[in-house]
């Protein structure tokens, strides 16, 4: 007694396999895999691209918590200067008491590999002296460094602090840097 069965047969499966591979070699081929410097050749800078997208998050997440820092002791406190930490730096331009114990970002093999922290910290303070003839009461006044082109302003009148830091570390040899400010009361 035959049964009707189904299924497929071992040369049917054979035939429809054969016949995907031609059909995936020929889309590759198409996608320029098969070709040097094609699709499959740039997975290797997109990682590369991924991790330098995330060590500039990290930098930057850092960088603005270091200013956040500044920011809740006060600007009056922040010495102005300039500083630095990490590679190349001499014992004369240590971040100030402060600061020091700011906690520098980690160094895992998965984070940032930062070789050195840049810190400038000025402070600008208020012209009040700045012509007036312009239209509106305080137009023409503004922060300013003393002793820069233009500024009349004194150093017991009100300031603001500028924090301006630069993080840098290597990835696969090449440096990186970012470079954020910000004015602090």
């Amino acid at each position: 007694m035959i049964r009707n069965q189904q299924g497929f047969t071992l040369l049917e499966i054979l035939i429809s396999m054969a016949i995907f591979a031609v059909i995936v070699i020929g889309a590759l081929g198409v996608l320029g895999a098969a070709d040097a410097g094609g699709f499959l050749e740039g997975f290797p800078s997109a990682f590369v691209t991924a991790r330098v997208a995330r060590d500039y998050t990290a930098a930057s997440i850092y960088l603005q918590s270091f200013q956040e820092y500044v920011h809740s002791i006060g600007g009056a406190s922040a010495t102005p200067g300039t500083y630095c930490k990490g590679t190349g730096c001499g014992p004369e331009v240590e971040l100030p008491a402060g600061l020091a114990g700011y906690p520098m970002p980690p160094g895992q093999p998965y984070q940032i590999q930062w070789t050195r922290l840049d810190v400038l910290m000025e402070q600008w303070h208020w012209d009040d002296t700045a012509d007036t003839d312009v239209t509106g009461p305080d137009l023409g006044k503004m922060y300013c460094l003393i002793g820069s082109t233009g500024c009349g302003a004194l150093a017991e009148h009100e300031y603001v602090t500028r924090v301006r830091t630069t993080l840098t570390w290597t990835l696969r040899g090449t440096p990186r840097t970012l470079t954020m400010e910000r004015f602090v009361p």
